[in-house]
């Protein structure tokens, strides 16, 4: 069973700033780098809660590389990396 702890305030706000992500685009939500192959959580443009992995197709792009907070994506011959909200 979890337990449960008292979160303390600036943690709160933090958790729940508003603009901390993107709205209406693809966000890094987290990484998770493991011997069996590393993994990052992303929220679609749409909203939609995802995990991906090496390979994965999100939308017509492709996950090319997952590093602790970043996630690289390519669409064609272009690549783009997302990183973690700063905050």
């Amino acid at each position: 069973m979890a337990s449960e702890t008292e979160t303390p305030r600036e943690t709160l706000e933090t958790a729940t700033d508003k603009n901390a992500l993107p709205s209406g685009r693809l966000a890094l939500l987290g990484t998770f780098l493991k011997p069996d192959g590393d993994r990052a959580l992303i929220r679609t443009a749409s909203g939609k809660i995802a995990t991906v992995t090496k390979g994965a197709k999100i939308g017509n792009a492709k996950v090319v590389a997952i590093e602790e907070g970043k996630l690289v994506i390519a669409r064609g011959t272009n690549t783009t990396t997302l990183e973690m909200p700063r905050g």
